[in-house]
């Protein structure tokens, strides 16, 4: 069975996977609405509310990178105490 740490790292995974897709399109949108590709006031609308979406979609993306890695840093630590024969972290109590 694989250690938590282990498990860990394959969720790590599959969320920064998922987080380069969003990238990814964000991309592509900045691309596609480019005024010299959609121009006139539909553009003009689209292109000033992608700009206020992309900031909070950008933000949400950082926020999850950091909590991921916090999570990671606490997760190792509490790895490393369990094969130290030392469980003096939050889940040793649950147990």
């Amino acid at each position: 069975m694989p250690d938590r740490l282990s498990e860990w790292q394959a969720d790590m995974r599959v969320i920064a996977e998922a987080a380069d897709g969003i990238e990814r399109t964000l991309q592509a949108v900045d691309a596609t609405c480019d005024s010299s590709i959609w121009a006139g006031p539909a553009g003009d609308r689209f292109r000033d509310e992608w700009a206020q979406q992309r900031v909070a979609i950008r933000a949400a993306l950082n926020d999850v990178r950091t909590q991921a890695q916090e999570i990671t840093a606490r997760v190792k630590r509490e790895e490393e105490q369990r094969l130290m024969g030392n469980p003096s972290g939050p889940r040793a109590s649950a147990y």
